[in-house]
């Protein structure tokens, strides 16, 4: 055998030497100067079987078709035979035989070898192609060999060749060959001139010819493979517009180059669209062009990669932008695949953008499809909006009479009525499907009425419903998903998991709804680690969805663990979940929660400029309350106005927050009233039953353009309470009692039951309180604690965790209450009563009620609650700096821990007992008891430092400041005297070193109160008012000292 290794410029050199001509323009090949001929192995192997070697590696095509070599002349079919077969990329074979034929047989099959070396990206195969080209004269040249010829010219990157071979061919043979492979190069290494000259050639020629335009450009390229095809979109729109702009001008004269620039641009374009480019993109391409068919298409080609996967709701953010801008189009006729599509895009989160559809289908096709009525069916009904539900319901069983016959049509007012929680009208509606109808209730059907009675936490018909399903169908997920989340709700972890075992013996599938009930009842433990790896397991199973672990970065958010939310995004990128609107919903309140406003904020703003994920106000409205709850009025007002010019209505927790900042600006200012006026009109609009419009030229089809059922009301109203406070620190108690009575209206609940929800209750409570009406704040206060008894009771007698805290806010009203009148076994009585109870108390709640019982003469109590809940926490007068998790964890007031003015105040007490305990046996005793069972506060008063308080003398406000410091100072022991002397020497010595940032001052003087709180506030002495003190100080000394010298010596 001879193994053969060819130096492939030689064997090049050669085989061209046999064609008669050699290669010499650029990108063909010559033999290197000084390279061998032929390197030879000789071997006992015959001559005659010679293994041929491929570019690269080698291959056996000739054997592995049965074809032998009996010499050195090669048989034409068998380079036929792999000419044949393009897809194996025989290379080398195909050259190594076309090289062995006679010069009579090379000359038939000259063309295919080059159209077949032409799809090599090769360098070699490419020069040889070229040299074999070139001995085929151009009048032989058909359309396959034209087009192979420029795309050899232009792989080696002779690009005035490969327009030459085209123009020649256009020219001579009407042939537009190689026309795709022209245009794609120009256009990816943005040659803008040479695809614009040699479209205008190609789309002239054929114009003249009469052919037909969808014959023209059948042969155009696909470009979706092009990285970034959208900027060079761009790129040539700009070069038109600037570079080019006088031979566009030219181009504009005649009609066939104007058609066919617009050609040009439209089909690139086109391009784009389909490959696809980002929304953001596709909006700027779609505004220039403006036909509606360009954006129908791209709806439904991004609406199916959405379907398909490919992409997520937040990298589709603008997508419903684009839907806008395309139905506001004079021709557009959205069809029905489109619109069902982008209800699903928008359901359910997207209530404004459903509610376009919904009137999108009545101006397209005059009324809804079956899918049609039953989607909005069950929409409508997820809201309580019974109104919507009936009329839709009346409608659809009038067009589809044959629907009502099976018990899926009955959901839609089945569930309605379950979302409200009422009871008689599930019952009413199951009846009217069995009586009326004659349907058999199925297993959803049930479900159904099962959720109405969870929705009323009444928990023995739940369980009764429970068993008749199981008695007369299997119980489902549904019904598993529903019985875990009553129980879920309240933090009921027993029962929860119970039921939970109970489907797991059963055989049932675990649904994404049973995964939401186990976190969230774990969550209502704080039991955030089990939490997780249940999310994370079922994430494996693929069971949990993206509202399962938004719940863990609410919670977490919550509690300011806002590293363990970002953990938790980064876990679900792991499992393939993405991240909706509420996932930074609750990301921005975590951001908000730790007072990291201006961190929200430029997550918002980037959110806005790029298109991060899906915005909407409740996103704006989250760091709008934050920016005020941190005293950043300005940034409120910016982030109103990001809002509205991002096109969102101003939702009533944005208007609040918008009324807070004004209140603290200038609470009597001209814009505080009108501002709180716009917000009462508001609140009572949405509180006032609304009637539904019904548009001209359309009588019988509703149109909803807001949402007005109660569940959907209920969240949209969910800061009245917050207004409330701010009508009543307004004093416009008018407004307050117009809107409860309206909300009363909407919800009669409440008025049935004669209770509040807790925060709508404290805010009331205020009111009263502000009023002078103490009464009023007792009896609500009765009755907000009898209702919250009697829902949050355990059978044990326990409150269930995630009703824990629920007393927090009437709490501190009422404490107010009995501070005003000096109640503290009023006081004591209540907070026991909650304690004992079960409730809990947050850290405001702990050192408001024992700074009031301290002031109230309970201070022993006081000091109990003081050392056994708080004090743990205690890091001293001038702890060391805080970690960062550390400030974070101490945002949630569920975290206790003792203030310094609580620790003072029980000092003041402890002090005074101290005093007089140096005259009686019996209170040293006591002091001493009192120091044993308090270590931690006794440490602390101890080792008080005057200059670590932020007030230790607070002189009343008046208008002569001598007198009223000889009013505070009449009453202070000598050795009180002295220590203040001491720390008013240092402040002064402070003072003239012009260093008074560098410890704050003990001495402070009154100067208000707060209205809300009732806490003091009070500022630093100046320099004048110190140098006062210093000299009633020095004569109050002197005249201490004598009396003491006076009183040594009268004799015993």
């Amino acid at each position: 055998m001879v193994a053969t290794e060819v130096d492939t410029g030689v064997a090049l050199f050669r085989c061209s030497e046999g064609l008669g001509q050699v290669a010499d323009q650029p990108g063909e090949y010559m033999p290197r100067p000084g390279s061998g001929a032929v390197r030879t192995q000789i071997s006992d192997t015959p001559r005659e079987k010679i293994q041929s070697t491929s570019h690269g590696s080698r291959r056996e095509s000739v054997k592995a078709n049965d074809t032998s070599r009996s010499s050195r002349k090669a048989h034409p079919e068998t380079l036929k035979d792999l000419l044949s077969r393009p897809d194996e990329k025989n290379y080398h074979d195909v050259w190594d035989l076309y090289c062995r034929l006679d010069e009579s047989q090379k000359q038939d099959l000259r063309a295919l070898v080059v159209i077949y070396l032409s799809a090599s990206h090769g360098s070699v195969e490419r020069g040889r192609a070229i040299s074999i080209l070139r001995q085929i004269p151009v009048q032989l040249w058909d359309e396959k060999l034209q087009a192979a010829g420029v795309l050899l010219y232009l792989h080696a990157g002779d690009r005035t060749a490969a327009i030459d071979v085209f123009n020649t061919g256009l020219a001579t043979k009407s042939s537009g060959a190689g026309f795709k492979s022209i245009l794609e190069y120009a256009i990816i290494n943005k040659e803008w001139p040479i695809a614009l000259k040699v479209w205008l050639d190609y789309n002239s020629h054929f114009t003249r010819s009469n052919m037909a335009t969808s014959s023209i450009y059948a042969d155009l390229p696909l470009l979706k493979l092009v990285p970034d095809l959208a900027k060079l979109y761009f790129s040539f729109e700009h070069y038109l517009a600037v570079e080019a702009a006088d031979p566009v001008k030219a181009i504009h004269l005649y009609e066939d180059t104007r058609q066919g620039l617009r050609a040009l641009r439209r089909w690139l374009a086109q391009q784009v669209l389909r490959q696809p480019c980002s929304p953001r993109e596709a909006k700027t391409i779609l505004q220039i062009w403006n036909d509606e068919t360009l954006y129908r298409s791209y709806l439904l080609r991004m609406l199916r990669r959405w379907n398909d996967g490919l992409e997520t709701r937040a990298s589709l953010a603008m997508l419903p932008e684009i839907y806008r801008q395309y139905r506001t189009m004079y021709h557009a006729k959205p069809p029905r695949l489109l619109l069902r599509q982008m209800f699903n895009f928008y359901y359910p989160a997207d209530a404004a953008g459903l509610a376009q559809i919904y009137s999108d289908w009545h101006q397209a096709w005059g009324d809804l499809d079956q899918w049609g009525y039953e989607k909005f069916l069950q929409f409508y009904s997820t809201t309580g909006d019974v109104p919507a539900v009936k009329d839709l319901w009346a409608r659809y069983t009038n067009l589809f009479p044959e629907a009502p016959k099976t018990p899926q049509a009955f959901r839609g007012p089945m569930n309605v009525y379950a979302q409200l929680g009422d009871v008689a009208g599930a019952e009413r509606e199951l009846r009217i499907m069995t009586d009326q109808y004659g349907v058999k209730p199925d297993i959803d059907t049930w479900n159904m009425l099962l959720k109405c009675y969870s929705k009323t936490n009444d928990h023995a018909r739940v369980l009764q419903c429970f068993e008749e399903i199981k008695r007369l169908h299997q119980p489902d997920s549904f019904t598993y998903a529903q019985v875990m989340a009553m129980a879920a709700k309240k933090g009921d972890l027993a029962t929860t998991l119970d039921f939970y075992n109970q489907s797991q013996k059963a055989g049932v599938h675990i649904s994404r709804e049973m995964a939401m009930a186990l976190v969230l009842v774990y969550c209502h433990n704080d039991r955030f680690i089990d939490a997780e790896k249940i999310c994370a397991e079922f994430a494996e199973r693929n069971l949990s969805s993206t509202a399962v672990w938004n719940q863990l970065i609410y919670f977490n958010g919550l509690r300011g663990k806002l590293n363990k939310c970002y953990s938790i995004l980064q876990s679900m990128t792991k499992y393939g979940l993405e991240w909706d609107h509420q996932t930074h919903q609750y990301l921005l309140q975590a951001l908000v929660q730790v007072n990291q406003v201006q961190q929200a904020y430029r997550l918002l703003r980037n959110a806005c400029d790029n298109s991060l994920f899906p915005l909407g106000p409740e996103h704006f409205a989250v760091v709008m309350t934050g920016a005020v709850r941190t005293g950043q009025l300005d940034l409120a007002e910016t982030i109103l106005s990001h809002m509205r010019s991002a096109g969102f209505t101003v939702p009533l927790s944005a208007h609040v927050s918008l009324l807070e900042a004004a209140f603290r600006r200038g609470p009597s200012a001209q814009n505080t009233r009108a501002l709180a006026k716009d917000l009462v009109e508001r609140l009572y609009s949405m509180l006032q039953p609304t009637k539904t419009a019904v548009p001209s030229g359309c009588p019988d089809v509703p149109s909803w353009d807001t949402l007005t059922g109660p569940v959907e009301l209920k969240k949209q109203t969910n800061e009245i309470g917050r207004a409330i406070v701010l009508l009543v620190e307004l004093r416009d108690f008018v407004a307050v009692e117009r809107l409860v009575t309206a909300y009363l209206d909407v919800f009669p609940d409440f008025k049935k039951q004669n209770y509040f929800p807790p925060n709508i209750a404290s805010a009331l409570m205020l009111g009263y309180l502000k009023e002078g009406r103490r009464d009023q704040v007792h009896n609500m206060w009765r009755h907000t604690l009898d209702a919250a008894l009697a829902s949050g009771k355990t059978p044990e007698g326990a409150i269930y965790p995630a009703l824990q805290y629920d007393l927090a806010r009437p709490l501190n009203v009422v404490a107010k209450a009995y501070r005003e009148v000096n109640d503290g076994p009023g006081l004591l009585n209540t907070v026991e009563q909650l304690t004992s109870a079960g409730f809990k108390l947050t850290r405001t709640n702990w050192n408001l009620c024992i700074r009031y019982l301290a002031e109230m003469g309970l201070w022993e109590r006081a000091m109990d609650w003081c050392e056994d809940y708080l004090m743990s926490r205690w890091r001293g007068w001038m702890p060391a700096t805080k970690s960062l998790q550390e400030r974070r964890d101490m945002k949630n007031t569920r975290v206790l821990a003792a203030s310094k003015a609580t620790v003072f105040s029980l000092q003041k007490e402890w002090l005074k007992l101290r005093k007089l305990a140096a005259w009686s046996g019996s209170i040293s005793s006591k002091l001493k008891e009192i120091e044993r069972r308090h270590p931690m506060l006794h440490h602390a008063f101890i080792t008080t430092d005057y200059e670590h308080l932020p007030a230790t003398w607070m002189f009343p406000r008046k208008q002569s400041m001598t007198k009223a410091i000889k009013e505070m100072l009449s009453p202070l022991s000598h050795d009180e005297l002295k220590a203040m002397r001491k720390a008013l020497e240092k402040r002064l010595r402070l003072e003239k070193q012009k260093t008074r940032k560098a410890v704050r001052s003990p001495f402070h003087v009154v100067v208000g109160r707060s209205k809300t709180q009732g806490e003091v506030f009070t500022k630093a002495f100046k320099t004048g008012d110190l140098k006062t003190l210093d000299a009633v100080l020095k004569e109050e000394l002197a005249a201490n000292r004598g009396e003491s010298s006076t009183s040594a010596q009268v004799p015993r």
